[in-house]
């Protein structure tokens, strides 16, 4: 029997994965730093585990065929974290790696964040294992929470466009890929939505489907620093913040992949159909 393990069960995405696979009634171990905050579902076993390399990790990992590693929370040690966790799952003779990566993830991204992802690939190649890789486009989400939270979409974004991804329907290719890894073994797939959108077409499409007047604020790269200060954070963050508009800008967020269907058999969700299903 192939042995599942999930990493992020108590997280938006892994939380969905968690609750498909239960409901498939797949046995599957699950990992989190706080066991106590993981769901308890049908088929699976909660250990505790962290993004490290150490001996409960290995504990945790023995045995396990397939590892779903989603990435770690963002902070600026997040790769050696990657890479201490991937020891252990060397160590623990994990064989196949189904990671959450970034759309064009590479060395010199213009999203800071996105390097780090495509260093983790690399570092999984490396070490030998086998792999498929979800390279995740911005979340559809994301932009939806900020039109409703703030009435307002702002950066500079250009008339750069984004082929955005609704969160669930990554978690479904996960989950499907995890139901039958062989199909899927040493690929890269891209999670986009259906459609390429400016964030003054999407700020269009909220104000028509929200009923308000939701703007998009075009920002020169000075004023997005300056207008994200009102949340104390690190340079890194702020870094990062800007810097997922001025990817969008250069066009690097643009793109289309039937990756999704082919996995789901389905076309993805759409920015509209997202905020349709929420005004109900």
């Amino acid at each position: 029997m192939t042995v599942i393990a999930l990493t992020g069960v108590t997280g938006h995405l892994g939380g969905i994965v968690a609750q498909e696979l239960a409901e498939a009634g797949l046995a599957t171990r699950h990992l989190a730093r706080r066991p106590e905050k993981a769901a308890k579902l049908a088929g699976a076993e909660v250990y505790k585990a962290a993004f490290e390399h150490s001996a409960e990790v290995v504990v945790a990992l023995k045995g396990v065929d397939i590892l779903l590693m989603v990435s770690a929370a963002e902070n600026p040690h997040r790769l050696q974290q990657h890479k201490d966790f991937i020891d252990a799952a060397r160590e623990a003779g994990v064989k196949h790696i189904v990671y959450t990566s970034f759309y064009n993830a590479a060395p010199d991204a213009t999203f800071t964040l996105a390097r780090d992802h495509a260093a983790t690939e690399d570092y999984i190649k490396e070490n030998g294992f086998a792999y498929t890789f979800l390279r995740d486009n911005f979340y559809i989400d994301f932009f939806v929470d900020l039109c409703r939270e703030y009435g307002e979409i702002k950066g500079p974004a250009a008339s750069g466009k984004v082929s955005a991804v609704l969160r669930s329907d990554v978690a479904q290719v996960a989950a499907a890929i995890l139901k039958n890894p062989d199909q899927w073994r040493n690929q890269t797939l891209n999670m986009t939505g259906p459609e390429e959108l400016t964030l003054a077409e999407m700020a269009q499409q909220a104000s028509q489907i929200l009923g308000k007047d939701i703007p998009y604020i075009e920002e020169t790269v000075e004023q997005a620093y300056e207008s994200r200060k009102v949340w104390p954070a690190e340079d890194w963050e702020y870094d990062s913040w800007v810097s997922t508009y001025i990817a969008i800008a250069k066009g690097e967020q643009a793109g289309l992949s039937s990756d999704i269907e082919r996995v789901l058999e389905r076309k993805p969700i759409s920015f509209a159909d997202y905020l349709n299903h929420l005004a109900k």
